[in-house]
């Protein structure tokens, strides 16, 4: 995870766009179908993926509605950390710790054991619950 930084070239301030936000709940929500359809233990891979990309979006939705956005997942996580500390320390970390799971799977190839799916499952979907919540909140302007 970076820090923060505004000043990043990764980083764009925008005008607050909730329209999409709710464009990307709505992808959120075609991740989550995907994922309970994904075959468990086959393709505990396939289901850390769709897990990462249920929280990015979120994490995307909710700095839509603050006017931001930025090109690095990096940037995403140290955003959430920095401005949202309804996230503690250890839900950061497995949120970072999925973006680079992530990472791994895609340019290296990387296989998850299915074991780690089963270690974090429930801790997954209570930072998505939780990440779903704040964007709500956001959307509707609640905080």
């Amino acid at each position: 995870m970076l820090l923060w930084d505004e000043t990043s070239d990764k980083v764009s301030k925008i005008r607050p766009d909730n329209e999409k936000a709710k464009a990307l709940q709505k992808m959120t929500e075609m991740h989550e179908k995907r994922a309970q359809l994904t075959p468990f233990p086959d393709m505990a891979t396939l289901l850390v993926e769709e897990y990462y990309e249920i929280v990015k979006e979120l994490i995307a939705a909710i700095m839509s509605c603050d006017g931001w956005k930025t090109t690095s997942h990096e940037l995403l996580v140290g955003y959430l950390a920095k401005f949202y500390p309804e996230f503690n320390a250890a839900e950061i970390a497995l949120i970072d710790q999925l973006r680079q799971m992530r990472n791994d799977i895609d340019y290296r190839g990387v296989m998850i054991n299915p074991e780690y799916v089963e270690r974090n499952k429930a801790s997954i979907l209570d930072v998505i619950a939780k990440l779903k919540d704040v964007t709500n909140k956001r959307i509707n302007k609640q905080r």
